[in-house]
């Protein structure tokens, strides 16, 4: 606290139930205040010292500067549990049925008490003014560095919108690669597992083929079988190869051009019989 640490405030004195006004300086040593109760009467000075601050916390169960913090928002005339009460130049303010603070007063000439009041006041303007001008000070800068940061998003969210445009093409064009690729792949596989109805019916499976090769081998059997027999059959039947007729000569009916049989003589020692040859290849 300084010596221009000066705080103001209306309240309702519940006493008399009127308006007064408070005026509160924070000093190192406690706190002076003034209150006016109307325009026409002369202010009460009075003043609370650090032994009064520390009873009053130690009563409250607080530290010396809770208490300052707890006072200063109960004369700040904003907390409305607070209520005030003027009587007998004592000013004293409760919350609830705790008394909260208790100060004693006197009355004072305001021509006595005007020009060390109106000192504060110009001293608090100043420090006021100075305040006003730093945060004017911060607010252009702020409001500057807004703009700054206001261009510079609307240059990124325009690169951002170019990038992604170029990148939604980039997209588009391995989309549709791989999206060919598929159904290529796709046709693919297609074709290998289902194959055509002509394809179906002319595909051998495995047990088919065995079938049919163990039917062949023994329909091949049954023909070895049937032309060996057929063999011995023959041999059997017919004179054995390249032999001699008992009989020198024969006759035979041999027709002519005429048509007329007539019989020669034909010399058996000239005809002669082979293994290929039957006795009805040869007369046929």
């Amino acid at each position: 606290m300084g010596e221009s640490d000066i705080s103001t405030c209306c309240v309702i004195n519940k006493h008399e139930n009127q308006l007064m006004t408070l005026f509160i300086e924070w000093l190192d040593t406690g706190l002076k205040i003034a209150i006016f109760p109307d325009s026409d009467s002369s202010p009460f000075i009075g003043k609370m010292g650090l032994e009064e601050i520390d009873n009053f916390a130690k009563e409250l169960s607080k530290t010396r500067i809770e208490y300052l913090s707890g006072t200063r928002g109960a004369l700040s005339g904003r907390d409305e549990s607070v209520q005030f009460f003027f009587k007998d130049s004592k000013l004293r303010w409760k919350r609830g049925t705790w008394n909260q603070g208790l100060i004693g007063v006197k009355s004072t000439p305001l021509a006595q008490v005007f020009p060390d009041i109106l000192k504060k006041f110009v001293l608090r303007n100043r420090q006021l003014e100075s305040s006003v001008e730093r945060l004017e000070t911060e607010v252009r800068e702020v409001k500057t560095s807004r703009q700054r940061v206001e261009e510079k998003l609307e240059e990124t969210v325009t690169l951002k919108n170019e990038m992604e445009k170029d990148l939604y093409s980039k997209f588009i064009i391995v989309l549709n690669l791989k999206k060919a690729k598929i159904r290529e792949l796709r046709s693919k596989t297609r074709d290998k597992a289902e194959p055509k109805d002509e394809e179906v019916f002319q595909a051998q499976t495995d047990d088919s083929d065995a079938s049919e090769k163990e039917t062949a081998k023994h329909e091949q059997k049954s023909n070895n079988v049937s032309t060996s027999r057929y063999s011995n059959s023959a041999t059997n039947s017919r004179p054995s190869t390249s032999r001699k007729r008992d009989s020198d000569s024969f006759a035979l009916d041999l027709p002519d051009d005429s048509g007329t049989s007539t019989k020669k003589s034909v010399n058996s020692s000239r005809l002669t019989f082979t293994s290929d040859e039957s006795d009805e290849d040869f007369f046929s």
